[in-house]
């Protein structure tokens, strides 16, 4: 049973675009066409909502329409949700529509698809409870729908999610245990009444306006040049870095965490080379790799991405660890093999770097590490080389930071990256050379 109200309404969500604002996108069962219109009403004039007329039904039938219901939307946010169709359990042979192996798996590639065909936000909403007692009253149901499985599959779900820093998670289950199933469900132990489609609206409401928020990233940023080289020290004494301008905004904005102010960086340039220093917070400092190339982000690490020519698929990666050792990889394309890369001949990076506290001594507290270095022109040549006053490259500096053994490193950069990858370079920022 699906309330009139709901049927009635469930046509109004997909006004015309607007150029101007941003287009969301919501996928979703039976559920999702209960709140849907109240969303729509809810972000007029802030954004475009969509949402298909149909029902989207299992995770296996979201993936096979993904690319008309979400990835040709061009969506700024897409906040999905599956699972009460996956769960169907038929009464006979007791298997599920869709079971919880493929359900991980099919959860997994739509994100994989979503996270490389748009630069959207993503959010996952949880399955929403049912009311079993109204369900039994149907002597001969088509299918059964148990909690136990709700909450098996949300707990799949979050498994999955909890692998992606990129996808948020809108807690819609836990909304309706708060609001009481009983109360805010309809008869038919599934579908809401409809204060119940306004109440989770007003919770997938928050989760869109967050994820439409950006932090705040470097877009845009100078390079001057040096009045005078700098000692490459790993000192930052030199007065040619008081003149520089500092970029400081470094989050990790696939997930919109805010950057505080754990890193500090500047970049310099004159005819000979591309300078760069950091100084950058950290209690651990941590380290791997003792050779040129070696895997230094399995440590604590600064790196430089630039990429000297919008026109071509070639850019560069530099990386320093707090042993001073050093990687630089010229890609030719995104992709390339590392180990090809990685044996190929230096192009001149020099870095020194410098610890307040020390290295690898996680029973100690650190306070920061420093890194000062500088890079030939001669290592861009594949794209150009030295640049002209006025030119602009895209670039991202970024950070692998380490804590306690075991845990995950915490990335951030200076570009408003929409995913965890620092390769990601049609997100970089802009590096303007200035004379």
């Amino acid at each position: 049973m699906i309330a009139p109200w709901l049927a009635a309404c469930c046509l109004s969500l997909a006004p015309a675009h607007g150029p101007e604002l941003p287009v969301v996108v919501l996928v979703g069962d039976s559920i999702r066409l209960g709140y849907g219109p109240f969303v729509a009403e809810r972000l007029k004039g802030r954004a475009v909502v969509f949402g298909a007329p149909e029902n989207a039904g299992d995770s296996r039938n979201v993936l096979a329409h993904l690319d008309e219901w979400a990835i040709g939307r061009r969506p700024a946010v897409v906040h999905l949700n599956a699972g009460l169709h996956d769960i169907k359990r038929d009464p006979a042979s007791g298997a599920h529509q869709v079971e919880l192996a493929e359900y991980r798996a099919n959860l997994r590639e739509i994100f994989r698809r979503l996270g490389s065909e748009t630069s959207a936000r993503l959010v996952f909403a949880t399955t929403t409870p049912v009311v079993e007692a109204r369900r039994e009253a149907d002597k001969r149901p088509e299918f059964l729908l148990r909690n136990d499985d709700v909450e098996a599959y949300n707990r799949a779900a979050s498994e999955v999610v909890g692998t992606l820093p990129h996808v948020a998670v809108d807690d819609l289950h836990a909304a309706v245990a708060r609001l009481g199933p009983e109360s805010a469900i309809l008869p038919d132990g599934v579908h809401f009444t409809e204060a119940g489609s306004r109440a989770l609206a007003e919770r997938v409401v928050a989760s869109v306006e967050a994820a439409l928020v950006e932090v705040e990233a470097t877009a845009e940023a100078v390079c001057r040049r040096a009045p005078k080289p700098p000692t490459i020290d790993g000192k930052l004494d030199d007065p040619a870095w008081a003149g520089s301008a500092v970029i400081d905004r470094f989050p990790a904005a696939w997930s919109q965490t805010p950057s505080g102010d754990r890193t500090r960086a500047r970049l310099l340039w004159d005819d000979d080379f591309l300078y760069f220093a950091a100084t950058m917070a950290d209690d651990s400092v941590r380290s791997s790799g003792v050779r040129r190339n070696d895997r230094l982000w399995l440590g604590d690490v600064f790196e430089l991405f630039f990429k000297p020519d919008a026109a071509r698929q070639a850019y560069y990666e530099f990386q320093v660890n707090p042993r001073s050792v050093i990687l630089e990889l010229p890609f030719p394309e995104r992709g390339a093999d590392f180990a090809r890369l990685a044996a190929g001949p230096p192009l001149g990076l020099e870095a020194v770097a410098s610890v307040d506290g020390t290295v690898d001594r996680p029973e100690d507290r650190d306070r920061s590490w420093t890194v000062e270095g500088r890079i030939p022109w001669s290592a861009f040549a594949p794209t150009g080389g030295r640049p002209k006053p006025g030119d602009a490259w895209r670039f991202a500096l970024c950070r692998y930071d380490y804590g306690a053994e075991g845990a995950r490193p915490t990335l951030t950069s200076s570009a408003p990256l929409r995913r965890p990858s620092f390769h990601r370079f049609e997100d970089y920022g802009r590096l303007v050379f200035e004379r």
